[in-house]
């Protein structure tokens, strides 16, 4: 039986990516196309109708983004004609400002029912980092213990630390590297058994290494037709390099990047020698992510 998550956050730590903030850049037609046809909870409707025509820009964070998102695509079937065109070229511009791409004909099968939608489509940023380092996976149903090993590998992280998922206020963790009693086993429950439905774009949090406290939002964007001859999990995108483990956390990661990049940095020959004599934080290689995936389901099979 689940049990309610009893740990005690930090100050500051929240589910969401609420330190994150993007302008979406709306004219006065588009603000009010939105209001009719989208049903916005206050804080959304407010920030979009306290807008005036002078003042075409605001600003929203990620998951304020991402929860008008999911308003927005319901409101293109509620629009007719002409009008759904207009609200399909907002989804648009929401959904680019969160790096989805979603287009009027995948949004047309959006709806697909969930026993045909085998693959998930999840995005995995990290928190506390600007810019964004980011993946986005496509993976069938498993369980939270291998989907940890999909994180690990995609991220870029190197297995040294425990982890835990925290999803509808239940964590999960691998019992084998936890004393923890309040926790769910990880390894014994599937995602598609414990996924909230509250949201058309689910989304919670995976925490690596509790003492640097890499904590990653988890959005599963869509539900997709499996397609033939694609062998899954597969990466199919993202930006960034994985900070080096121990490193310190986010908050440390920013004077670290600059250290490294700074040869007259106090730091730089001390740290650039620590993380083996060379670090870009701009590359990302997806093609080894997708090698080192196709490694870890020749050690599954």
């Amino acid at each position: 039986m689940a049990r309610t998550n009893k740990r005690a956050e930090k100050p500051g730590q929240q589910e969401g990516l609420t330190d994150e903030r993007s302008d979406l850049k709306l004219s006065e037609a588009q603000r009010r196309t939105v209001l009719k046809y989208a049903e916005l909870p206050a804080h959304l409707a407010n920030a979009l109708s306290g807008q005036g025509a002078e003042q075409a820009a605001t600003q929203f964070t990620l998951d304020e983004l991402d929860e008008l998102l999911d308003r927005l695509e319901i409101a293109v079937y509620r629009a007719k004609g002409n009008e759904k065109q207009k609200v399909l070229r907002i989804v648009q511009k929401v959904a680019g400002l969160l790096g989805s791409e979603i287009t009027p004909s995948r949004l047309s099968t959006h709806r697909t029912s969930k026993k045909a939608s085998t693959i998930f489509q999840i995005k995995i940023t990290l928190k506390g980092i600007d810019p964004l380092i980011w993946r986005r996976i496509h993976t069938p149903d498993c369980t939270l213990g291998e989907l940890h090993e999909i994180i690990q590998v995609t991220m870029g992280w190197a297995f040294e630390h425990p982890y835990r998922f925290t999803i509808g206020g239940v964590d999960y963790a691998d019992p084998a590297m936890t004393s923890d009693e309040e926790v769910e086993d990880a390894c014994g429950t599937r995602l598609s058994a414990v996924l909230p439905t509250v949201n058309r774009r689910p989304r919670f949090s995976y925490e690596y290494d509790f003492g640097d406290e890499w904590i990653h939002q988890l959005i599963v964007e869509e539900q997709l037709l499996p397609k033939e001859g694609v062998e899954y999990p597969i990466c199919v995108g993202g930006q960034r390099a994985c900070p080096p483990e121990d490193c310190g956390g986010p908050w440390a990661y920013s004077e670290f990047v600059e250290a490294v990049g700074k040869p007259d940095h106090r730091r730089h020959e001390e740290l650039l020698e620590w993380v083996g004599g060379e670090f870009d934080p701009e590359r990302f290689d997806q093609e080894a992510v997708n090698k080192e995936l196709r490694r870890m389901r020749t050690r599954r099979a």
